[in-house]
């Protein structure tokens, strides 16, 4: 049986169960919550709870996708896992480029010298510093999965180097890669990038490529063999919930049902009931899939979405 890194240690895949595959359960300090005081998600107690919907819902293994130097704090995800007995998946990685200082090292350090704290987090244990410096301290939990961010239209040189250091960290021990496009975009050049790198599509996850409400670009794509992630349900800034539906039911029905996955991606404390927003950590589990049953959705069509694609995309199996 194929185990994940979680939280609460190495878990057999079948014991992950309905995944949340993109989502944010702790946001504690860095440049991202300066800059927005809304992404500060810094309370344990208010996670316990906010998780615990999630769970008491349907919800299982949650994939936190905030790496290091932009607010993850382990020792406070590990705490809301034992508490409500969510698994959690780690990420290392790195953020889109505004989340950082223009000076952060990640500029500076070649993709070998990066690969290797990449590797160590993923074989070792997560720094509780996040390398931050100059002093590491290794946390049990060990990484799922490296994270990746492109820009709006175009991948900047820096990031095209963080993806070589993690096609490395693919080729030594075979983890997932996860990647954050913006609004969508220049989502079959990641894709290339990647690929290049020697990360095979099959375990690359293209984040919120829903906001680039594209068919033929997402058809492409999931031919290609990526997983694709959508996560704008619940959020009607981006769009109607419509939109999305009626995109998920042309993939299943153009074959693609294998590649689809979905995120809650609620990152602000607005959208969180236990901080008094919405629609809340259980939306997407609870009156989402409600609805995608209404509009036809099978059990079966449900499982592959929200347990079998992403147990593929973390395994590899």
């Amino acid at each position: 049986m194929h185990t994940v890194e979680t939280t609460l240690g190495p878990l057999p895949a079948g014991q992950l169960g309905n995944i949340d595959a993109h989502d944010h359960v702790i946001i504690d300090g860095g440049l991202t919550v300066v800059k927005e005081p809304d992404f500060r998600l810094d309370s344990v107690d208010r996670a316990i709870e906010e998780i615990g919907r999630w769970r008491d819902a349907g919800g299982g293994a949650i994939v936190d996708t905030m790496p290091f130097g932009c607010g993850r704090n382990v020792d406070k995800l590990v705490a809301v896992s034992r508490a409500t007995g969510v698994p959690i998946i780690v990420p290392t990685g790195f953020q889109k480029a505004s989340y950082y200082l223009p000076d952060h090292w990640q500029h500076r350090y070649d993709e070998e010298a990066i690969a290797e704290l990449l590797i160590a987090e993923c074989a070792e244990g997560v720094d509780r510093n996040n390398y931050d410096g100059p002093l590491v301290r290794r946390s049990p939990v060990k990484a799922g999965f490296v994270k990746v961010a492109g820009d709006y239209q175009h991948i900047s040189p820096t990031t095209r180097k963080l993806i070589r250091a993690a096609g490395r960290v693919h080729r030594a021990l075979g983890v997932p890669v996860l990647v954050h496009t913006e609004q969508g975009t220049a989502a079959e050049e990641l894709l290339d990038c990647l690929e290049q790198a020697g990360v095979p599509p099959e375990r690359v996850m293209l984040c919120h490529v829903d906001r680039n409400w594209d068919l033929r670009l997402h058809r492409r794509l999931a031919a290609r063999g990526a997983f694709l992630e959508y996560d704008t349900p619940g959020r009607i800034k981006y769009q109607p919930e419509s939109v999305v539906v009626d995109l998920m039911r042309r993939m299943v029905d153009a074959g693609h049902l294998d590649r689809l996955l979905l995120g809650g991606d609620v990152a602000r404390r607005s959208y969180w009931r236990a901080y008094g927003g919405g629609p809340g950590f259980d939306y997407l589990i609870g009156p989402f899939t409600a609805r995608l049953r209404e509009e036809g959705f099978g059990e079966a069509e449900l499982a592959a979405i929200w347990h079998a694609n992403p147990v593929r995309w973390l395994t590899g199996r």
